[in-house]
């Protein structure tokens, strides 16, 4: 399909089941990392399991859904669609490229400041399969991930969502197929939403801390040189 194809209930039309799937993902995703969701979750499973086990499980089936599911529907289903649309000037190509090279920086070292293995609940299934074999005590360890520390330095300290907007980044430098760019409009608005409703848990969790922390650093594009984060008592 050409440039001039691509227009918007054409795009639904082909793509229905993609975005539908995307849709779907972007809701379970977001409601399930909600602390509300957890503690249902907790009544029937209990608090251990949610505490050690959730999170793993979370991180894994959202990256089957993404990596597996949806991108089957998504560009296996359109294999046509992957031929690029714009034809680069070398000099222009090789800025993306090092645009491109940044992104995965950027998350990969995001990642690292979160800690990774936290990120993922490696480490809480590891402490919890620790105490279920009776190597260190219940109760001890860390908690559910996400609520116990508010990271602020780093890249923290110049946007807030430094992995989502490297997510951004990574696809808006990636191959200009049709294919690559209609799936950067739906990240790009699961972006914005998936910001907003995880501002709301963090005010939830730390109160007056983010919201000063909000009002001192952008959400995805820093509002100048980073200054000590001045946290509000």
């Amino acid at each position: 399909m050409h440039m001039n194809d691509m227009n918007i209930v054409a795009i639904i039309t082909d793509y229905h089941i993609s975005i539908t799937a995307f849709l779907l993902f972007g809701v379970l995703h977001s409601f399930c990392a909600q602390e509300a969701f957890k503690n249902w979750l907790a009544g029937w499973a209990g608090l251990f399991f949610v505490e050690h086990f959730w999170r793993l499980i979370y991180c894994a089936i959202s990256y089957v859904s993404l990596y597996q599911v949806i991108s089957i529907f998504h560009w296996g289903l359109h294999p046509d669609a992957n031929v690029w649309l714009i034809n680069y000037p070398d000099w222009l190509w090789r800025v993306i490229v090092v645009l491109h090279l940044s992104s995965i920086a950027l998350i990969y070292t995001a990642f690292l400041q979160s800690d990774y293995l936290e990120f993922w609940g490696v480490k809480q299934a590891w402490l919890g399969a620790r105490i279920l074999r009776g190597k260190v005590p219940a109760g001890s360890g860390i908690v559910l991930f996400g609520t116990h520390r508010l990271v602020v330095d780093g890249l923290y300290c110049w946007i807030r969502h430094p992995m989502l907007i490297g997510g951004f980044l990574f696809l808006i430098t990636s191959g200009p197929s049709r294919n690559n760019i209609i799936f950067l409009f739906m990240y790009t608005l699961y972006m914005i939403l998936g910001a907003y409703y995880e501002e709301r848990r963090l005010i939830r969790i730390f109160g007056e801390e983010y919201r000063g922390y909000r009002r001192q650093v952008g959400a995805f594009i820093p509002k100048g040189i980073p200054r000590p984060i001045q946290r509000d008592r």
